[in-house]
Order: C-alpha cells, then structure tokens, then sequence
C-alpha cells in the first residue's frame, strides 16, 4: 500500500513534533516545533489521510476511506495496514499504546485490541441510538494510559449496558480483562505516572479512578475536552464563561486545584509540550448550530509558566510528540 506521507526532510531524533495545519494552507504536516521560533514543515500528509496521528517518533498511523488503519514510516517506504472495521456511528476511533506495539480500535459496536496475541474483541456494546448530540456533555475517549498498563473507553453513545458491556470501562491491556466499569460519566483524560484516570459525572463532579484506589472523588469542576500534558502534571481544559463563550482553565494533577486563563472567547486546548498549551479563539453566534460559539480563525499559545498568551501560526493541531514524558508522581 502505497505510504500517504512524503517527507521531504529527515526528521530529527528527539524534537518536538506536532500534526496539524499552518494558517494559510489546509494541508496536514508533521511540523518541528523544537525551536518555536523557527518552526519547520518536515513531512505532509494527502488528503485521503484521515485522522492522523503519531505511533512514535518515526511512524505515524492514519485512517483511509475505504476504512482501514495504517501506519506508515516517516522515512519513506510502504504503509502497512493493521486493521479493518465496519462504518457505524464512533466507528474508526483507534488510539496507539505508548510503545506503539498495540492497537486499538472501535469496530462499529465492537471495541478491538491489534497486539501480539492477534486482533481480538474487547467487548461489544448497545448499538448507539439516533439522538442529538450535546457537545458539552456527550464525549467518546479511546486511549491507553501513558504507563501502556491500561486502556480506556468512556463514551455518552454506546449507553444502556453494564459491567463487560458498561458504556465506561477501564481493561488491562495485557490481556483485556475488564478491571473497572461504571456509566453516566463523560470527559475522561487519562494523567500522571503511575497512570490514573480523571473523569466527571454531569452537574461536574470529578473523580480519579487508579488500580490501587479505584475510583475516589476529586474536586468540582465542570470540565471539557480535557487534554493531559506529557509530564502529567496538567489536565488544560474548558469551561464555559459568562455569555457562554469558552475559557482555558489549568488542573494541578498534584495539586487537586485550578486556575484559569483570560480573557474568554477560548476553546479546543492541546498540550504542545508540558508548558505551551495550543488553543483557538471563538465568538459568539447566534446563528450557528445550537447557539454555540464559532472560531474567530485566530489561535493562540499560552505558556503555562510565564502566564502570558501569543498568536499562534498553527491553525489546528491534531497530534503531538512526544506524548508522554513522564517521570513517577
């Protein structure tokens, strides 16, 4: 199968890597940000690559539209497919272990895991009924931990099951055996080494689930889209301000506290390293979908230590490397 990267440059070992877009140009590209201020394009992806997403330094995986999962090398060469999976509703969300050697994925209603022992059913959940999607509320998260020891799927569509077919399930993934399952949450986000799992139930209380602990109440926050730092010590997330409009906020993983930044008008925050949070601007929009707020077409980074916000030239952002840099907390 023939590779839907080309990188006209070696990517150098260690650097700090981003997929997404530039202002001024909707293709995708593996982006060097090691040197923020002279940022570089160093691959570019086609059109026919959906979803793209890193595996490791050197690999990146994507989807295609005739619905497969394949990884291709940023050094050149053929693209291997590792999966194929029915259309549904969620169906093709897949997220990569942190060593690269496992994959998994949603297969219409099936949950699938790709290792050494094969590809193999995790568990298969109540098919998702046609409904109206809440985007405060409703939520898929698919992803192992950042110690590779677990794997997540908490999700507001696939609902009306319990324990093996629970819509939130936290398994082993040595062996996928189910070792933690509850429902009526939404917006998991895995932080922190050993790996723990942060996650809110409706009017916003937030709980930790760990394999030692289970699941403990935390704080009350009525997070979205919550994103982990590599390091683990930050879950950047949004909130909504007066007006409605959308605002960055900062949870201390160590801590159990927040602050937030200003002003409003803020959404769809993404690590780019353990300091520089990504984000865009949005307004108001009475016209739009649902009253929500729509981008104002600029973007920002915000740096966590010296609190201060710049315009970004990035103008959306889908990956980042590395993901997790972790020490023990």
């Amino acid at each position: 199968m023939a590779s839907l990267v080309h990188c006209a440059a070696a990517v150098p070992a260690g650097d700090n890597l981003v997929i997404g877009t530039v202002a001024g140009d909707a293709t995708v590209v593996v982006r060097d940000i090691q040197d923020p201020a002279h940022a570089r394009n160093l691959c570019t992806f086609d059109a026919a690559a959906l979803a793209p997403q890193f595996v490791s330094a050197s690999t990146v995986a994507y989807e295609t539209s005739d619905n497969q999962i394949a990884t291709a090398n940023l050094s050149g060469g053929t693209a291997t497919v590792l999966a194929t999976y029915t259309s549904g509703f969620d169906a093709g969300q897949y997220a990569f272990s942190p060593d690269g050697r496992s994959l998994t994925y949603l297969d219409n209603n099936n949950w699938r895991l790709v290792g050494p022992s094969g590809n193999r059913v995790l568990a298969t959940l109540p098919a998702a009924p046609g409904r109206g999607i809440s985007p405060d509320e409703d939520d898929s998260f698919l992803s192992f931990s950042p110690d590779g020891q677990y794997i997540a799927y908490f999700q507001t569509f696939h609902t009306g099951g319990s324990g093996a077919t629970a819509p939130d399930q936290v398994r082993r993934a040595s062996d996928g055996s189910l070792v933690y399952s509850t429902s009526g949450v939404t917006m998991a986000v895995w932080a922190s080494l050993p790996s723990r799992l942060f996650f809110r139930d409706g009017p916003g209380n937030v709980r930790r689930w760990d394999a030692s602990a289970g699941a403990t109440s935390m704080t009350s926050l009525h997070w979205v889209r919550p994103h982990q730092s590599p390091d683990g010590r930050w879950i950047a997330y949004v909130y909504k301000a007066a007006g409605g409009l959308g605002a960055i906020g900062f949870y201390s993983v160590q801590a159990n506290s927040v602050s937030r930044t200003l002003p409003a008008g803020r959404s769809g925050a993404r690590f780019l390293t353990n300091d520089l949070v990504w984000y865009f601007g949005e307004r108001a929009c009475s016209t739009c979908f649902g009253g929500q707020p729509t981008p104002t077409g600029v973007t920002y980074i915000y740096s966590i230590a010296g609190a201060s916000e710049i315009t970004s030239r990035l103008s959306s952002v889908s990956d980042v490397w590395p993901k997790v840099t972790a020490p023990a907390l």
